[in-house]
């Protein structure tokens, strides 16, 4: 009974902690690379501040439904940190994002068809078997979403004043 009663408690504490360790920590499996990350061109956004300076960023391209669809999950925080996405529509909606099996927070910018940030969100992952797994969108209709490690648009002064641009490769956009 006493045996019975320790191997018990060692799968429940095990399994306790699994569960209420961040996706970061339960991540063994991440990848530095993969073939959606690597199907994303590279593109320059450069980010227009209100008081009149600027600031270019070399970015991923999300620009069609897998790329889109597979942004950051999988990939190890390292590669989050070193590499920001710019997700661009076809045309303008409220797209709702996600961290499923994504293993590190991520802020995000949502960009009006003027160029214009609607609203930055500070994007975390989830913890497993939790019952909060948000969404995160924009207020109004948006063309275009930028993802970055946490802290870059503060660290670089973007707010709502910030005005985004890139160049579009010829034939992309699905």
């Amino acid at each position: 009974m006493f045996n019975r009663a320790i191997i018990y408690l060692v799968f429940y504490l095990t399994f306790g902690l699994a569960i209420s360790q961040p996706a970061s920590a339960r991540q063994a499996s991440c990848q530095t690379d993969n073939a959606h990350l690597r199907a994303m061109p590279m593109v320059e956004v450069s980010i227009g501040l209100s008081d009149g300076s600027q600031h270019t960023l070399n970015a991923r391209l999300a620009d069609n439904n897998a790329t889109r669809a597979a942004g950051f999950q999988r990939v190890c925080a390292s590669t989050i940190a070193d590499t920001p996405i710019l997700f661009v529509f076809p045309r303008a909606f409220k797209p709702q994002f996600h961290m499923h099996n994504v293993v590190a927070p991520i802020d995000i910018a949502f960009i009006h068809e003027s160029g214009a940030i609607d609203s930055i969100q500070a994007m975390q992952p989830y913890v497993l078997g939790s019952r909060n797994k948000p969404l995160y969108g924009p207020n109004k209709p948006v063309i275009a979403a930028l993802e970055v490690r946490p802290g870059l648009f503060s660290d670089l002064r973007v707010d709502l004043g910030a005005v985004i641009q890139w160049q579009v490769p010829a034939a992309s956009v699905e």
